[in-house]
């Protein structure tokens, strides 16, 4: 039963879960980075564009997407996002060369902002106002446990099918979730659409976002000879005159993708900047964890698995915990504390190099536990703040705004912090020092200058007295 003792809707959120679950399970892909350099002779620097062009083109979607589901209905954006992806993933498992792998991952972008955008907006719709932390906790409890099953089910596909099973094995949980969505009746919470769709400023919003967004990896890239060295000054250049030129309409349009309370609350765009800050913090763990586990640590692909999925563990149980959490403190200390959490488990991780050898075994799991908790009640607050700062009509929009600053923080820190991390262990090799002691410094510089920042963010924003609070206490 959920916290108002009403019966819990539960063919709906299996529903909505399942089909959301097709973003999580994108985990999969990365199992297969080595099978698919190798179909199509690839190096490193080419396997990553086969991430960027799936991440920028859904992060600069969701918010369009967010607000055509507020217009003409969550649920008919959602299923739309399902049948696009089905396409995708065959498209996907068809390619026979690179480009048109690169092209059917875009499309797959599109398929996850359709889903992901409307997916929280229809689970609150589906239980109510009331339940609304509730709710969105067990949204994020399912989407932990597809983030869990797809590398697992991707790494055993991939055995028998070669690396275009990690896309074929969604196809069916794709189809399966737009049939139940299809037999659901609607939602008895609905809230009737009454506005329309700007598409002029939805195609500004979502161009200005991709090429922004797309920057910092060709820079990364043009310092490579890979592309043109003007090439991501203009693509910035452009993405910051078209976003000047959305302002600019939304500020006089009648009919604006974003809510005015989405630009005026300053708590909100603090809550914003937050996210983005947690993200690009966080995001230390998987993007350079699994390499000191091999080296410093000596683990296997299988032991390393294994000793991640720990940190998707801690997220499960403080998404299942959340409700509680807001309810006691209130949604703005269960932001503050998740945030630190995961700064304490940043500080614990810089720890490990304060020793030539690896910690024991307690000490990894511990810190990557805590890290997928302070993750988990991050987000599961973050979001509930986000929904319920917003008017109900523009609850897509809200959806789509939580997981664009969420993939924002993941695409800077994937520039910025293997960048750092490659600047530093280049100075301390040139210096003469050891490949080994090389990594651990670099390791150790990254961990420790996210914790700090994370950290003096979190102090401040603590003291920081609150503005405005929309609602103090969950459901």
């Amino acid at each position: 039963m959920t916290p108002n003792s009403a019966p819990v809707p539960w063919p709906g959120l299996i529903a909505i879960g399942l089909g959301a679950a097709i973003a999580p399970m994108d985990f999969a892909v990365n199992v297969a980075f080595p099978a698919i350099s190798e179909a199509f002779a690839l190096n490193v620097a080419a396997i990553r564009w086969v991430v960027i062009c799936y991440v920028v083109t859904y992060a600069s979607l969701m918010l369009a997407c967010g607000k055509l589901g507020d217009v003409i209905g969550h649920r008919r954006v959602f299923c739309a996002g399902l049948v696009t992806g089905a396409l995708a993933f065959t498209a996907c498992g068809l390619a026979v060369n690179y480009e048109w792998l690169l092209a059917a991952r875009a499309l797959q972008g599109v398929a996850t902002a359709l889903v992901l955008s409307c997916a929280p907006a229809l689970v609150v719709e589906l239980c109510g106002v009331s339940r609304r932390t509730w709710a969105l906790s067990r949204y994020a409890m399912s989407g932990a446990l597809a983030g869990i099953a797809g590398p697992v089910i991707g790494g055993l596909v991939i055995q028998g099918m070669g690396w275009a099973g990690v896309f074929w094995f969604r196809l069916p949980v794709t189809l399966l979730a737009l049939l139940l969505m299809m037999r659901l009746p609607a939602p008895p919470h609905a809230f009737p659409p009454r506005q329309r769709f700007n598409f002029l400023s939805a195609l500004l919003m979502a161009a200005a976002l991709a090429l922004l967004l797309i920057t910092p990896a060709l820079a990364s890239a043009a310092m490579t000879a890979a592309f043109p060295a003007q090439l991501p000054w203009v693509a910035g250049a452009t993405g910051a005159a078209l976003l000047a030129w959305f302002v600019q309409r939304e500020r006089r349009g009648a009919e604006p993708v974003l809510p005015a309370a989405a630009l005026r609350n300053r708590a909100l765009l603090a809550a914003n900047l937050g996210s983005v800050m947690v993200s690009f913090t966080g995001f230390a763990i998987p993007l350079l964890t699994p390499y000191y586990l091999v080296r410093i640590g000596g683990h296997n692909a299988a032991s390393m698995g294994l000793l991640l999925a720990t940190a998707t563990a801690g997220l499960f149980a403080a998404s299942t915990a959340a409700p509680r959490v807001v309810r006691l403190w209130g949604q703005r200390h269960a932001i503050l504390l998740g945030a630190a959490m995961v700064a304490l488990a940043q500080f614990a991780i810089a720890l490990w190099t304060l020793t030539p050898a690896a910690p024991p075994l307690i000490a990894l799991i511990a810190a990557l536990v805590l890290h997928g908790a302070g993750i988990g009640l991050f987000q599961v607050s973050y979001t509930d703040y986000v929904v319920a700062s917003l008017p109900y009509e523009n609850r897509g929009v809200a959806g789509g705004l939580t997981l664009l600053t969420r993939t924002t923080g993941v695409i800077i820190a994937a520039v910025v912090l293997s960048s750092g991390f490659e600047w530093s262990e280049s100075r301390h090799l040139a210096a003469g020092v050891a490949a080994t002691a090389a990594f651990h410094a670099a390791f150790g510089t990254v961990f420790w200058s996210t914790a700090v920042l994370l950290a003096g963010l979190v102090m401040l924003a603590w003291v920081w007295p609150a503005r405005r609070a929309v609602s103090t206490r969950g459901s």
